[in-house]
């Protein structure tokens, strides 16, 4: 799939310095894109997989994440969601916010160190959890109400919490850089949701690769330059992402735990996991204060 350069619509022009707005939809669009506007996203009704940046996670009802300037990413309904008999929706709050105008907008107050600082940071793209999430939550409610100069002190209020919020996580890793082309995005769509079908099997190089119509040598090359990970780094972030969801809903022994997450060897499947996560996947459950 490929991240497209995308403009957000007439909603969006160049003298606004942020949008907020409700989407409630069947599903969440399936284009990889990015755009020099950030984005605060609330997912309020969907699940499935998101990338952003180098960060491939699923998501659920409830989340929030800041979305740096220029970051691709997109939100995936997966295949169960479809699967689902009650009426397919999917429901977000979004602001899409015009990083130039922010800083002039604030230079007006003076010392632009401490948003410039965060503005920073922030371009790694953000997930906010725990009352911060909630504050935050709440203020974009209460704007999607308002309007003219109160909607206007709301968003001020907004950016405080953001740039002061402790509660959360930074998602993509401290090198990120977008180096997608618009080129990309055919073959890079039909990639990935080869991967999200089939990570939970092997998946072998010739396959993957005849997806994109490259011989293996030069797959192997495209994805790391567009992915900045190799293709099996790419897919072991996914099965332990997967993992976690599952330590996170089911009971189950090691064995089965790696095996549905697409591992063949249970020491294989603890060791990758520990490092990526810091936790072996039995720690990790006792952290989330499981049984079992």
């Amino acid at each position: 799939m490929k991240a497209i350069l995308a403009t957000l619509g007439h909603n969006l022009i160049s003298d606004k310095l942020f949008v907020i707005k409700e989407i409630n939809l069947p599903a969440f669009s399936t284009e990889f894109h990015f755009h020099k506007e950030c984005q605060l996203v609330h997912v309020v009704e969907s699940a499935g997989r998101r990338i952003i940046g180098d960060n491939v996670e699923y998501f659920e009802s409830g989340e929030l994440v800041f979305v740096g300037s220029n970051v691709p990413h997109v939100w995936y309904n997966e295949a169960s969601y479809f699967g689902n008999k009650k009426q397919l929706q999917a429901r977000s709050m979004v602001i899409n916010i015009e990083p130039s105008l922010l800083k002039e907008c604030f230079s007006l107050f003076g010392n632009l160190s401490q948003l410039e600082s965060w503005m920073h940071t922030a371009q790694r793209s953000i997930q906010f959890y725990g009352p911060c999430k909630d504050n935050i939550v709440t203020l974009m409610k209460r704007m999607l109400t308002e309007q003219g100069i109160r909607q206007s002190s709301s968003f001020m209020e907004l950016i405080v919490l953001l740039t002061e919020a402790k509660e959360h996580r930074l998602l993509t890793s401290k090198n990120y850089e977008n180096l997608f082309k618009d080129k990309d995005q055919t073959r890079m769509e039909a990639v990935f949701k080869h991967i999200f079908r089939h990570f939970r099997r092997e998946i072998p190089l010739t396959e993957i690769a005849a997806v994109a119509s490259m011989n293996t040598y030069s797959f192997c090359r495209f994805f790391k330059s567009r992915t900045q990970q190799s293709f099996v780094d790419f897919v072991n972030e996914l099965r332990i992402s997967y993992a976690c969801r599952l330590i996170q809903e089911k009971e189950m022994n090691m064995s089965e735990l790696a095996s549905m997450a697409g591992f063949n060897h249970t020491t294989h499947f603890n060791r990758l996991f520990k490092r990526k996560k810091g936790l072996t996947p039995k720690e990790y459950r006792k952290s989330l204060q499981l049984p079992g």
